[in-house]
């Protein structure tokens, strides 16, 4: 005699398991990939990099200067020229390029949405900066005030500049 099977009735197991995981990687997607959380990220990433490559750029800079002013103490040795390519900085101290990569340092990229930094040596009032400029200023606002307030003073920040002042 064989035995009759009976089928089972109602959801099993594994159908709850796969509508849970599901369910869960739903909320997941819309409570991670909006909006204002994605946006906070980015800003406070972004204002990083801002800060990092600024302290960078002036640590190069300083360091310039110093290692000129061993040589010559009748001038400082911060390089020349207004509204130069920080990229195109030469030190004078030695004739190089500054990101020459010689002491295994070079020049990070500009954050996504900045153009290049630019350094200025306005000699006749003693002012040296650097500055950086956003192509997309609505959306990089938070991010130029954010930078100039963690760097301090010596930042000024503009809907679409960040400005810091090495030496005045």
């Amino acid at each position: 005699m064989f035995f009759a099977m009976n089928r089972q009735t109602g959801f099993s197991i594994l159908t709850l398991l796969v509508l849970t995981v599901t369910l869960v990687a739903g909320l997941a997607f819309v409570l991670i990939g909006s909006g204002p959380n994605v946006q906070g990220q980015m800003n406070v990433q972004r204002t990083t990099q801002l800060v990092a490559q600024a302290q960078l750029i002036m640590q190069r800079i300083v360091k310039c200067a110093t290692d000129y002013s061993e040589f010559n103490t009748a001038s400082p040795g911060y390089p020349a020229g207004s509204g130069v390519p920080v990229a195109n900085l030469m030190c004078p101290a030695n004739s190089q390029n500054l990101w020459s990569g010689v002491d295994g340092v070079y020049l990070p990229t500009a954050p996504t949405g900045f153009g290049a930094w630019q350094y200025t040596n306005d000699s006749g009032i003693g002012r040296i900066s650097i500055a950086i400029t956003s192509s997309q200023p609505v959306e990089h606002t938070f991010s130029i005030s954010a930078a100039a307030s963690r760097i301090g003073p010596a930042a000024t920040a503009t809907a679409n500049s960040l400005t810091i002042k090495i030496l005045e």
